[in-house]
């Protein structure tokens, strides 16, 4: 799958914009604020209807304008489809496939698969759980519904637990209410684990190939922990994969053992949401010892990874990388110019061009400036 066309319209500072775009690298060069990372910005608007660059939606429409909308032809298995996300400044987002408009948003996920890599993502290695748990996540989200869908109950069944633990008293009614929701936590709970156990096989292959390609070969290792897993090294890759079912059993076990603990304190202390992926360089845990060369180079190679597992099935993804070539040697450079031109679509921008850009087979060159994209 890959975007032949994609159309702006109000967004960012593109007025209106059409732009077709090759099946192979596409790189874009342009001076900072010129418009280079809207354009992949809005790649991953109609991927997972929403920005990975963090921003809300209302600061993605044009100044003075009231709404923005996003389009674009997909390519996949031999046939077209259009795609169109459409928000209103104070109301909600739109989809529609072909002029049909659809009823959830979550029809979006997975017909474009994409995977987002800027600078500030050397935070997916030296900050908290919550940015290595979000790349699981987004991961497993574009490749099953079903995960999807865990993931959102488990989130919003969390949210109504705290409530009922924030306003508990020893009394029937209140322990009551706490139950009816531990038993939908752990239910949606033990799903998320399960599919993320299982991620870790085919993400930490293809996170390893990459890396030792990108960094002289130095090895690196990834580890689930799972605050609800008690076997060995607390990880879920030591003993093979979590079933459901021992998710589920272990899921139980841990919220029994903290239980009145979680009445004192007020919230859930166990769970999906408080795990973690261990990333590991030469036995020793990154995060804490890890040069600022050995974040980037590791970061890289966990969107890598998560690329790769992406197109796992061969339908396809869409790598965008947002000016990270100046934050790399010339060897790395080279090395990760022809790694991305191996997994199909790739969407690159720079402030300049670069000697790793060129040769590339297939690829296309466009310059931005000031809300204008020329081909080049």
């Amino acid at each position: 799958m890959w975007v032949r066309t994609l159309r702006l319209s109000d967004f960012r500072n593109y007025e209106h914009l059409e732009l077709e775009l090759g099946d192979g690298v596409n790189f874009f060069t342009g001076t900072n604020g010129s418009g280079k990372t809207s354009i992949l910005e809005a790649v991953s608007y109609l991927a997972v209807a929403r920005s990975l660059r963090g921003s809300n939606d209302s600061e993605v429409i044009r100044w003075g304008s009231s709404a923005f909308g996003v389009s674009g032809d997909i390519v996949s298995d031999a046939s077209v489809r259009t795609s169109k996300l459409t928000y209103e400044r104070g109301g909600r987002k739109e989809v529609t496939f072909d002029g049909e408009r659809r009823p959830l948003l979550s029809e979006l996920v997975g017909v474009l698969r994409v995977a987002w890599f800027c600078p500030e993502d050397t935070w997916l290695t030296k900050g908290g759980p919550s940015e290595r748990r979000k790349l699981l996540d987004m991961t497993l989200c574009q490749l099953d519904p079903a995960y999807l869908s865990a993931l959102s109950n488990y989130r919003r069944t969390l949210r109504q637990r705290n409530e009922a633990l924030l306003s508990w008293a020893p009394e029937e009614e209140s322990e009551r209410l706490v139950g009816v929701w531990t038993e939908r936590l752990v239910d949606y709970g033990s799903r998320v684990i399960a599919g993320r156990a299982a991620l870790m096989p085919r993400m930490s292959e293809s996170v390893g190939r990459f890396h030792e390609a990108i960094a002289d070969g130095e090895s690196i290792a990834l580890r689930y922990k799972c605050s609800t897993d008690k076997r060995a090294g607390n990880g879920a890759d030591d003993a093979g994969p979590l079933s459901e079912e021992a998710a589920r059993a272990s899921f139980q076990e841990a919220l029994e053992r903290v239980a009145a603990d979680e009445r004192r304190r007020g919230f859930t202390l166990v769970g999906p949401h408080r795990d973690d992926l261990e990333v590991r360089l030469g036995g020793r845990t990154l995060r804490t010892f890890g040069s600022q060369g050995q974040h980037r180079t590791a970061a890289i190679a966990l969107k890598l990874g998560e690329a790769a597992v992406l197109d796992s099935d061969e339908r396809g993804v869409v790598v965008l990388l947002d000016d990270i070539m100046s934050e790399l040697d010339d060897r790395r450079a080279e090395a990760l110019v022809e790694l991305v031109a191996g997994l199909g679509q790739a969407l690159m921008t720079s402030t300049r061009p670069s000697a790793a850009m060129e040769g590339v087979d297939g690829s296309v060159s466009f310059r931005v400036d000031a809300g204008g994209v020329t081909r080049q």
